[in-house]
C-alpha cells in the first residue's frame, strides 16, 4: 500500500526532482535593460476601461472624481487599479471597524445578561425543569420540531 499515491507522479513532473543543479546567477546581468529614457513602456496605454454605473460610484467614493457627473465612461487601467486598490483598503478598514463595534456590543449585552442571572447553565436548568412537569407542548418538541 503506497502511503503518499501521488509521490511517483511528483517525481516523474520534477516536483521533487533532486537531481537538479542549482546555480547562482552571475553579478552581471548577460542582457543588461536599456537606459534610454524615451523607451516606451511595454504595456499599451491607450486601452480604455468602459466603466458601469456601479465603478462610478466607486471612482467617486475613492474621490478620484469630484461627482458623477465628472467620471468619464472610459478610463486608463492605471486609473482604475488605483481606484479598486482605494475601495479595497477603505472597505476592509471599515469592514474592522464594524466588527470592533460589533465585539463591543457583544461584551457590553453579555455582562447585562450576566447580571440579570441569564446563563445557559440556568436556561438549561428552567427548561429540564419545564420537561419534567410534564408540560405537552415541550415533550412534542424533538428533532423534526413539533
Amino acid at each position: 500500500m503506497n502511503i503518499i499515491p501521488r509521490f511517483g507522479k511528483n517525481v516523474k513532473f520534477g516536483l521533487f526532482n533532486l537531481t537538479k543543479k542549482y546555480t547562482t546567477p552571475s553579478t552581471t546581468p548577460s542582457n543588461p535593460p536599456p537606459t534610454n529614457p524615451s523607451v516606451t513602456p511595454s504595456f499599451n496605454s491607450n486601452i480604455k476601461y468602459p466603466l458601469t454605473n456601479t465603478r462610478k460610484i466607486l471612482c467617486v467614493w475613492a474621490k478620484r472624481y469630484p461627482s458623477l457627473k465628472d467620471v468619464p465612461d472610459h478610463v486608463t487601467p492605471e486609473v482604475w487599479n488605483k481606484v479598486r486598490s482605494i475601495v479595497r483598503i477603505k472597505v476592509a478598514n471599515y469592514t474592522m471597524f464594524f466588527i470592533i463595534l460589533g465585539c463591543i456590543a457583544m461584551i457590553i449585552t453579555g455582562k447585562r445578561a450576566r447580571d440579570r442571572g441569564e446563563t445557559i447553565m440556568q436556561r438549561n436548568l428552567d427548561w429540564h425543569q419545564k420537561y419534567s412537569e410534564g408540560k405537552e407542548d415541550i415533550k412534542n418538541i424533538g428533532v423534526f420540531g413539533k
